[in-house]
């Protein structure tokens, strides 16, 4: 992977959703960038690098964004697993199905979200909280999907497993 590119892309997430996304929609519900590129890099790169970028995201939006730390964390670090999890069938140029399974775990991460809040002793009523942040979400994150797994394919190196390129037989 690319280190400076992922460093600059996870800098520019975090300004985005931490600062920009909430003075564009106002209170409303919001694109969650870092949800989404924890769902693409373990979709794209598997369990080990999607459970970093869900620590690193989850802690951060815990304690520089959120309210409470363990509510956003605790739902990343299950997406990744559940992410990695789908993405071994997942190919390059799958872009429909890229664009089904960040839904499908979108719509998972709302699950889990409510049972981290219901654990902790919050009273929310399922249907209403589906309802309110679901298709907003769902929303969002299908159209940013593409672009965000452009973005995160970026940071991909192809001759980081091939150390003898100019070799041939």
């Amino acid at each position: 992977m690319r280190k400076t590119y992922c460093i600059i892309t996870a800098l520019v997430v975090f300004i985005l959703q931490s600062v920009v996304l909430p003075r564009v929609f106002n209170g409303i519900v919001q694109p969650n960038l870092i949800l989404l590129f924890v769902i693409i890099v373990s979709l794209r790169f598997g369990q080990r690098k999607g459970t970093g970028v869900a620590l690193l995201g989850g802690f951060l939006q815990d304690v520089v964004i959120g309210n409470f730390f363990g509510i956003h964390i605790l739902p990343y670090l299950l997406v990744a697993a559940l992410s990695s999890y789908l993405g071994r069938s997942l190919e390059k140029d799958q872009y429909i199905l890229l664009v089904l399974l960040v839904l499908v775990i979108t719509e998972a991460y709302l699950v889990f979200t409510y049972l981290v809040l219901s654990l902790s002793g919050q009273f929310v009523s399922f249907i209403p909280y589906l309802a309110q942040y679901s298709v907003p979400l769902l929303v969002s994150h299908g159209i940013l999907a593409r672009f965000a797994d452009r973005i995160v394919r970026k940071m991909y190196r192809e001759d980081a497993f091939f150390g003898f390129m100019s070799f041939n037989r």
